[in-house]
């Protein structure tokens, strides 16, 4: 009996499964340039098991000095994306300091598609009363193309004292058009007010991320800002 026509067809399914299973990693694990950062619209992605990273981001939305400093450290443990961050935010000639976590779990749901859930805690320690809130975050992302894709999030903050809560979320797309480049756009609702944010994505070295965005109100009290962020991954 000739057996090598139902070797090759074996052959054939073995390379459609590998392949398969590579477009499904792909779309969780966290690629060369990816969402999230300062950006408001989160990707449904992961950091690789085993490997760090460290942010930053300093945003203005005026002449005067420097609105708010971001700094966060965040690792994959398992299943989960853990981080750790600080906000100071400085207004009418204040500032208050807010600490924050955020856990953050993604699984692929097709080749093309991931989604995920982000719970986001934070205390405002300087505040008197002290406040606190909680983030709760519906992530999906879709792959369009390999340098194309897009990114939605819908979720609500629950803020205390008072008990206030207000939905949050919207839509972003990504374009990689150049190796190490990236531009975005996204529309979204946060904070009582919606907005349009465009920026640009250069990745200088291996595991060294540079963005810059503006973001325009559209409605809302909140204010026009322009960004410029630093991220480092490592293992």
């Amino acid at each position: 009996m000739n057996t090598r026509p139902m070797n090759r067809y074996l052959l054939r399914i073995a390379r459609l499964l590998r392949a398969a299973s590579a477009l499904a990693v792909a779309s969780v694990a966290l690629p060369a340039l990816a969402a999230g950062g300062h950006h408001a619209i989160d990707d449904a992605a992961l950091l690789e098991p085993g490997r760090c990273k460290l942010e930053s981001w300093a945003s203005r939305s005026g002449p005067g000095p420097l609105g708010l400093l971001h700094g966060a450290a965040g690792c994959r443990l398992g299943p989960i994306e853990w981080s750790l961050g600080a906000d100071q935010v400085r207004e009418d000639g204040t500032r208050q300091r807010t600490v924050g976590a955020q856990l953050k779990w993604a699984t692929a749901l097709t080749p093309w598609l991931s989604g995920g859930i982000a719970v986001a805690p934070a205390w405002t320690p300087t505040a008197r009363p002290r406040e606190r809130s909680v983030v709760v975050n519906g992530l999906l992302t879709g792959t369009w193309t390999e340098d194309l894709r897009w990114h939605a999030n819908l979720g609500r903050t629950q803020a205390d004292p008072g008990g206030a809560s207000a939905w949050r979320g919207g839509l972003s797309v990504d374009w990689a058009f150049r190796p190490d480049w990236q531009v975005m756009t996204e529309r979204y609702r946060e904070d009582g007010s919606d907005f349009l944010r465009s920026g640009l994505r250069w990745q200088p070295a291996q595991g060294w991320t540079l963005d810059a965005s503006h973001a325009w109100r559209l409605r809302g009290e909140g204010k026009t800002a322009s960004t410029l962020g630093l991220t480092f991954e490592f293992e």
